[in-house]
């Protein structure tokens, strides 16, 4: 009779998830446990074949990221966090963009389940209830990473975006500013909504007149947004849901011969790169996105493997950094 890896597990007292990091040589299988697994293994002669090699449950070795746009350098910083830690996990990364497409989003998730990837980590364009209720009759593992939803059957990953957008605002408000115009990312984009949320709450706090223009998370939405208000009126301070936003808000600034920060402040939110290489340099909420992509590969692992049954809801935290705009 063939040996299985069941068989092995039970020989050596070990879960089938424990067989399968041991197999896969998984540095997180303390050492007598690897010693105890492989020895069953030895005596047993158990032969995995490649697919039970990947893993113990039927599905491939390969974890899927989709992402809303790779163009954006924040979303980049978060697929290196998961890339790293699936490399160390003995995973492979298969990556998709979708364009802030729910049709094509849709069409990855797909394909991914089609070809039997281990699970999937989501930083999904729209989630809402029917959403979570789609994926959900999928039977298979996902990630929601950079979003937040209560009370779903998947695990999450996200900084606290309504907390991180009220407390730049009120740092704006403190700082003696009234005329404060927010630059939102898309209408039905959880992040933006949830930002805008917290631009308005904050200035209706303190009896101030929002100013609320919508686009998109690019440059090039920012300084349209931008120059647009400067032919309406003259805010005294931006915030913009991304950093993207603002600097081309920055750009529409200067072009008007305006000084940042002496004649408008500005904040944006992600912490990017470029933040720290504008003129001047852009004051903003520093998201920690490469462990955000970390964090969503050990809790997909996790439930890949079986470690873990109960979704975990993990909030990192964020700083804002004050710099020069």
């Amino acid at each position: 009779m063939k040996v299985t890896i069941m068989d092995v597990a039970n020989h050596a007292n070990v879960s089938k998830a424990t067989v399968s990091r041991v197999i896969n040589d998984n540095p997180k299988v303390a050492n007598e446990i690897r010693q105890r697994v492989l020895l069953s293994i030895k005596e047993l002669g158990y032969r995995p074949n490649a697919f039970a090699r990947n893993l113990a449950n039927n599905s491939s070795n390969v974890i899927g990221l989709i992402l809303p746009d790779i163009t954006n350098p924040y979303f980049p910083v978060i697929a290196r966090g998961i890339e790293d830690a699936a490399h160390q996990e003995g995973f492979s990364l298969f990556i998709s963009n979708t364009d802030n497409s729910s049709s094509i989003e849709q069409e990855y998730i797909q394909k991914m389940v089609g070809q039997q990837v281990g699970g999937i980590i989501l930083i999904a364009s729209i989630l809402d209830e029917d959403k979570v209720n789609e994926l959900d009759k999928l039977n298979i593992p996902f990630v929601l990473c950079d979003r937040f939803l209560t009370n779903t059957p998947f695990d999450t990953v996200s900084i606290d975006h309504y907390k991180a957008s009220y407390e730049a605002v009120l740092h704006l408000i403190e700082k003696g500013h009234r005329k404060i115009c927010h630059l939102s990312g898309p209408g039905l984009v959880q992040s933006a909504e949830m930002r805008r949320q917290a631009y308005s709450d904050a200035m209706q706090a303190h009896n101030l007149e929002p100013c609320i223009r919508i686009g998109d998370f690019s440059y090039a939405s920012g300084y349209q947004l931008m120059t647009s208000i400067l032919k309406e009126s003259m805010p005294t301070a931006v915030f913009a849901a991304n950093d993207l936003i603002a600097l081309g808000a920055m750009n529409a600034i200067q072009e008007q011969n305006l000084k940042i920060p002496q004649d408008i402040s500005v904040i944006g939110c992600d912490d990017i790169l470029f933040a720290q290489m504008s003129t001047p340099k852009l004051s903003t909420i520093s998201v920690p996105a490469y462990q955000i992509g970390v964090t969503a590969v050990d809790m997909l692992v996790e439930r890949i493997l079986g470690d873990r049954s109960v979704a975990k809801n993990l909030i990192m935290a964020h700083e804002f950094i004050q710099r020069e705009s």
